[in-house]
């Protein structure tokens, strides 16, 4: 039975005993030593001094798993890199440098996710070790082992076939080129796994490449500029933050915003809905508009818990960005007053959406209840009391940043705002998803906004008109 085969790329420039260790650390690996793989290590000599050259001939000589590639003059660690990634064998590539060191079970903690074929790249967190007589980093770190999450080369495995969408290292950078390298990673949305493993052992010697140097000098204005160009030129909305690939994230805040226009007697069953959720890291922000029927009073004493914001008579997309605007999750979720969630709507769709960071919304789906004793117009559709998907507010979870990015709901709009934010989010290209599962009820009490079926066709053709016009 072949052994997978994964090539492990060191650059190195005037490195010396701290190499050897380096290698030792993936020489170690429980996975090499219990034979459930095989490795080969590919250094790359950037032009070392000729006293440096001599210990990695040396090196070589002891080490025969290791391959030594030289440069005649210095590229840089860039072009290092890209040379290792183009002799290498293995199907997986990971990288160290040299003056760091990989934990003996990175190997075998990462390697089991690469049973999916979804997973292109698996990474954890950096434990910063400071070596004897340098003094400690101001740094805030996660947790009490010194440990971070961030861009860090040396604590991930990434398939080869990654570098054959044209994501070598960008070899003009001569600092940062990691960080301008994740930037592509996710504006090519490659599948992205973060655990809460320790990966790499980063070395703090006092000569580290990127410690208390200026934003000026790692070029990282330079970088994200670059990427806000490729961003626009593709219409690319937005990039998930590092921290949306992580496994076992935290269950977000989510801020749900409830509209209120003289609701009083429907929200009582519309914030049980909310209540009886079984995604329990919530806030609901109750925004009523200008309502006559003291349902904000009624809501305030018997659900104290809940924000209440008030204001004047200005429209359902009004009252749905203020709410916006108040929220604290990165998550928003809307609600109207008349219709229902089912226990399970949250939960469902948030394992969606943190699936694919770089989905954007999720809906669901719905049908219609009818109160008892309502009757229906004649125009009313049967369909509509049949379960399908909804893109209908009460149906979307949303990550805030791309409400902001469509500038939210167009308070010039009447009924139909809820229909032109779904054209403006498509128009602007993000992703979306959908759980397929009634988990939204809408409630048909004869008073539903968008029965103003006049009113509601007038605004619809004005936004089929800005669509014609690319507006």
């Amino acid at each position: 039975m072949k052994l997978p085969t994964i090539s492990v790329i060191i650059p190195t420039f005037n490195n010396g005993s701290e190499l050897r260790k380096a290698i030792l650390s993936i020489k170690n690996q429980d996975a090499w030593l219990n034979n459930d793989l095989s490795f080969e290590i590919i250094v790359v000599n950037d032009a070392s001094e000729a006293k440096f050259k001599n210990q990695l001939d040396k090196i070589v000589d002891e080490f025969s798993f290791c391959r030594l590639i030289n440069h005649a003059k210095q590229r840089g660690p860039a072009a290092a890199r890209n040379k290792g990634i183009k002799n290498a064998l293995g199907n997986i590539i990971g990288f160290l440098d040299a003056d760091d060191e990989w934990p003996i079970n990175k190997i075998s903690l990462l390697m089991p996710y690469f049973s999916s074929e979804k997973v292109e790249l698996i990474g954890g967190k950096i434990k910063y070790v400071v070596d004897e007589g340098v003094s400690n980093l101001n740094m805030k770190f996660e947790d009490d082992e010194n440990r971070i999450t961030h861009v860090h080369l040396g604590a991930i495995l990434v398939r080869k076939s990654v570098f054959q969408k044209d994501l070598f290292f960008d070899t003009t950078l001569e600092l940062s080129e990691d960080v301008d390298w994740w930037l592509r990673l996710r504006e090519n949305q490659i599948n992205i796994k973060i655990t809460d493993f320790t990966t790499l052992h980063y070395h703090i010697h006092g000569n580290n490449m990127s410690i208390n140097k200026s934003i000026s000098e790692l070029q990282l204005l330079k970088i994200f500029h670059l990427s806000a160009k490729r961003r626009n030129r593709l219409n690319i909305p937005y990039i998930p933050q590092i921290t949306d690939f992580k496994i076992n994230q935290k269950e977000p805040l989510i801020s749900i915003v409830l509209p209120l226009y003289n609701g009083k007697h429907l929200i009582d069953k519309t914030i049980q809905g909310v209540l009886n959720q079984i995604y329990s890291n919530w806030e609901l922000i109750v925004v009523d508009d200008g309502s006559t029927d003291d349902g904000a009073d009624f809501i305030s004493t018997k659900y104290p818990l809940i924000k209440v914001i008030r204001q004047q008579n200005k429209g359902v997309a009004a009252a749905r960005n203020i709410g916006i605007k108040a929220a604290s999750g990165e998550i928003i979720a809307f609600l109207d007053q008349d219709d229902e969630w089912m226990p399970t709507k949250l939960i469902k769709q948030w394992d969606l959406l943190k699936e694919n960071p770089y989905c954007a919304f999720v809906t669901c789906n719905h049908k219609f209840i009818c109160h008892e004793g309502v009757v229906l117009p004649a125009n009313f559709s049967q369909k509509l009391f049949e379960e399908h998907r909804s893109l209908v507010p009460s149906a979307l979870l949303i990550r805030k940043q791309a409400l902001v990015n469509v500038n939210c709901f167009d308070e010039s709009l009447e009924v139909s705002s809820d229909f032109d934010l779904i054209r403006k989010l498509r128009k602007a290209n993000f992703n979306e998803n959908n759980v397929n599962l009634l988990l939204l009820k809408k409630w048909y009490h004869g008073n539903n906004a968008s029965q103003d079926k006049s009113l509601l066709r007038s605004e619809i053709l004005s936004l089929l008109f800005k669509q014609s016009k690319g507006l």
